[in-house]
């Protein structure tokens, strides 16, 4: 299946992702921070740790999931808070034990294939709290660079330091899209652009 095929690159990755991440804040953490505080959070795909300080600052409590048992390593390591809970888990298959009043993925959904979208958004209705919120943050246009290295409409290459090359998959899901299905789940949504390729979506869930 396409989704194991990127969960095994990026566990291959994991040791080379954060010297692919420009250096400064994370792309739209002025617009997370000013949605805070919440009392439990949960990141999806948490991969090293960048995100996962940051959701300390408005976080009390953080349950972060990855699939790749090295980017849970590198992560602990990293943020070294007894406040951030670790799940290793198949993102495709895990289902929350509970509800959250903040579900967050950054750079994740675009590694979502076409036939596991569906699904994997009303996972994350059922993961948010009724009231509460959601947060995807990634990209809905490929960079130049990535046209370059892109296979087909749901597949690009991946190199790692070592020169090992992959194939994962890397969808950029229209915008309209995203609303439209998150909309229908019950989500109130809003969508910033962050400079040219990327988005910063947060969704509110409706009260039951």
């Amino acid at each position: 299946m396409p989704c194991c095929k990127s969960r095994l690159r990026i566990t291959e990755r994991a040791h080379d992702y954060d010297a692919a991440v420009p250096l400064g804040p994370p792309p739209g953490l002025h617009l997370l921070q000013a949605m805070g505080p919440f009392e439990q959070v949960l990141e999806l795909a948490c991969g090293t740790g960048i995100w996962t300080q940051a959701l300390l600052s408005i976080g009390h409590d953080i349950t972060a999931v990855d699939a790749a048992p090295e980017m849970l390593e590198i992560n602990a390591r990293k943020v070294a808070s007894a406040r951030v809970r670790y799940r290793l888990a198949d993102l495709f298959t895990w289902e929350p034990a509970q509800q959250y009043d903040l579900v967050f993925c950054a750079f994740w959904l675009s590694h979502v294939p076409p036939d596991a979208l569906d699904a994997f958004l009303d996972m994350l209705r059922r993961a948010v709290r009724p009231g509460r919120y959601l947060v995807i943050v990634d990209q809905d246009i490929p960079t130049q660079e990535r046209r370059l290295v892109a296979q087909d409409d749901i597949h690009a290459l991946r190199r790692t330091s070592d020169g090992r090359t992959f194939t994962i998959v890397k969808v950029f899901y229209e915008l309209t899209t995203l609303e439209d299905k998150l909309t229908h789940l019950g989500f109130e949504v809003m969508v910033h652009k962050l400079g040219d390729v990327l988005f910063f979506l947060s969704g509110r869930r409706g009260e039951l």
